[in-house]
């Protein structure tokens, strides 16, 4: 559960030191040869497929940006569902101590603009709403009621609610023992949901084990499930019937902090 796993694709966004501005052009170059590296297909496969649309603006922002540029877009224009991208970085290349006070200068700025004011919370909660709407029947475990996507808006919620708290690790089991450690979750809750996060990411493992890829529902081959039986107990203790409960424990929390 460190979050990246079996068919990940790298989400990947270029931010250029303001100092470097005047670099835009070759870097811009750089940045662009890493992605034609990372995804080329060879003979023996493709490293990772890469995503550049989450840089701001998306696939009409450019491939590079300044510091000052990116934390101007997330103070005057971002909507808070984007802090979702922004509040999984991290620093992968590069000077990585800088990196690391840019991301606390981000999330500084998306807090100072959603945390306090309780606008995220409104905000996240239609988003999840949506996505439940549009694609819960197609992709029930994540987008589903109970699904993975309830957990998942949830810490980011409760993080932009206490975004004083700076996050060094990003997976979502250490989200979670920084919310219960600093007292913006109760002992129980937090294992609702350390149960829950573990037991969707096993079965997601699981899936992608059995069909290469990220699979949003369960198989309906007999022996598709009696391969998932025997491949859940290796990462989570609780059974694939108990799916159902997993789910009701999953929105019953949910609902109790977004309703």
């Amino acid at each position: 559960m460190r979050e990246f796993d079996l068919a990940s694709d790298a989400d990947l966004t270029f931010v250029l030191a303001d100092s470097d501005a005047h670099e835009l052009a070759f870097w811009t170059r750089v940045a662009e040869r890493i992605v034609q590296l990372i995804g080329s297909y060879t003979g023996e496969g493709v490293l990772f497929t890469v995503d550049t649309r989450l840089r701001p603006n998306g696939s009409a922002g450019v491939l590079v940006q300044t510091e000052v540029a990116v934390l101007d877009y997330f103070i005057h224009t971002a909507e808070a569902w984007e802090s979702i991208t922004y509040l999984k970085a991290r620093s992968v290349a590069g000077d990585t101590k800088r990196a690391e006070a840019f991301l606390h200068d981000l999330q500084q700025a998306y807090g100072d603009r959603y945390g306090q004011s309780g606008n995220s919370r409104l905000d996240l909660r239609e988003m999840r709403a949506r996505l439940e709407r549009e694609q819960g029947a197609q992709k029930p475990l994540k987008a589903g009621r109970g699904g993975y996507y309830d957990i998942d808006f949830l810490l980011l919620y409760l993080r932009l609610k206490n975004a004083g708290i700076y996050y060094s690790y990003l997976n979502t089991p250490a989200r979670i023992e920084v919310l219960e450690t600093s007292g913006k979750l109760s002992a129980s809750d937090a294992q609702v949901l350390r149960e829950s996060a573990t037991f969707y990411r096993a079965l997601d493992h699981a899936m992608r084990i059995l069909t290469g890829h990220s699979e949003a529902r369960l198989p309906r081959s007999g022996a598709q499930l009696d391969y998932l039986h025997a491949l859940l107990p290796r990462w989570t203790p609780i059974p694939l019937s108990d799916l159902e409960r997993v789910r009701e424990d999953v929105r019953a929390l949910f609902g109790r902090f977004f309703y």
